[in-house]
């Protein structure tokens, strides 16, 4: 998740407003009192292991913290383009348009990889996102996406910033999303998967606002018109309360509610629409629509929901390993995800 849309404020709340607040959540159908919660999480489908897997992989000193432009970037690219092609995905080609956002692929690029720049402070730099899709079985012009930031901090002075939960979670659940749907062909009849590994999110977005741009064109394929839904997986490993995740992007869809109590029965996740303010602490007053890779997407008019958990003590710290990931939560948010990419798109229903 990018910092730069954070303001760190002291928020102060009186005992008052706590019992409020605890009363709220106790009516709200999705709090620690509520049966909707479950003790058992339901994620048969995923292959923790695998999962694992996948995040330790990209925590590890190799990839050394996945910083934009570095080594561990690269590394990072070739480790996913490698899981791309043994799921299956097909690289997105259309996007071999004259603009600065694809600029000419290096001889070392993947096949996955569309490379663009972007400007910070007086120079311009290069960042590159890693897209596969998966086409229906029967021909459509319905598209879902599925995005999550593959960049982190990467290393500062002797201490690499692993990123465990920030995003290597997020990058680890789309995996496993898109190894499904390529096994499942059977679900996707109408629907067009595209998967994007996006960089340079943690600087400013930048990765997503490639993706935007190449959207925006309507001579390509998939182009903004033709998406039904972008799932943002970003910090989705290391829930505040015990199977709790904050679903953004509710305003979006006429039939939200519908949508929540649907992800809930399916997998017993505690799914609540809004991130809470925390209390007695510092905590950023984080603009939730403007804070991680849905906000290119919203401004052209892209349908987005958002999966995410609010900054913990380990963000952006040395200390968000992957030993502190909860597995089991990560596997319920990734079916979770799953859900939207198969429910009906009039049940879908969103306003554009």
């Amino acid at each position: 998740m990018s910092p730069t849309q954070i303001k760190l404020t002291s928020l102060r709340f009186s005992f008052t407003l706590s019992i409020l607040l605890i009363f709220s959540l106790t009516l709200s159908g999705c709090s620690t009192f509520s049966a909707s919660c479950k003790t058992q999480l339901k994620a048969n489908w995923v292959d923790q292991q695998v999962l694992k897997a996948d995040l330790v992989q990209l925590t590890s000193a190799e990839f050394e913290g996945r910083k934009t432009g570095t080594q561990g970037a690269a590394l990072t690219r070739a480790y996913l383009n490698e899981r791309f092609t043994q799921i299956g995905l097909t690289p997105w080609q259309s996007a071999q348009a004259d603009t600065k956002t694809t600029t000419q692929q290096s001889k070392n690029t993947g096949k996955f990889n569309l490379p663009f720049t972007y400007s910070q402070g007086f120079s311009e730099r290069k960042g590159s996102n890693v897209i596969g899709v998966l086409k229906a079985s029967n021909p459509s012009t319905s598209w879902r996406l599925v995005i999550a930031h593959y960049d982190h901090l990467g290393v500062k002075g002797r201490k690499i910033y692993p990123g465990a939960d920030d995003n290597a979670s997020g990058i680890a659940a789309m995996l496993q999303l898109a190894n499904y749907a390529a096994t499942h062909p059977e679900l996707f009849t109408k629907t067009n998967l595209m998967f994007v590994a996006t960089d340079a999110e943690e600087p400013g977005l930048y990765g997503g606002y490639a993706l935007a741009e190449l959207l925006s064109q309507q001579n390509i394929t998939p182009n903004n018109k033709q998406i039904e839904l972008a799932i943002n997986l970003d910090m989705v490993g290391r829930p505040e309360r015990s199977m709790v995740v904050y679903l953004e992007g509710r305003r979006g869809f006429k039939q939200f509610p519908l949508i929540k109590q649907k992800l809930i029965n399916e997998t017993g996740l505690c799914i609540k629409a809004k991130h809470p303010r925390k209390r007695g602490q510092l905590t950023g007053n984080i603009d939730w629509l403007r804070a991680s890779d849905h906000y290119p997407l919203h401004k052209i008019g892209v349908p987005w929901l958002y999966f995410g958990v609010p900054p913990h003590q380990d963000y952006h710290a040395p200390s968000d390993t992957q030993e502190k990931i909860d597995f089991e939560f990560l596997a319920a948010v990734t079916s979770s995800a799953h859900q939207l990419l198969i429910i009906d798109s009039l049940q879908l229903g969103n306003i554009q």
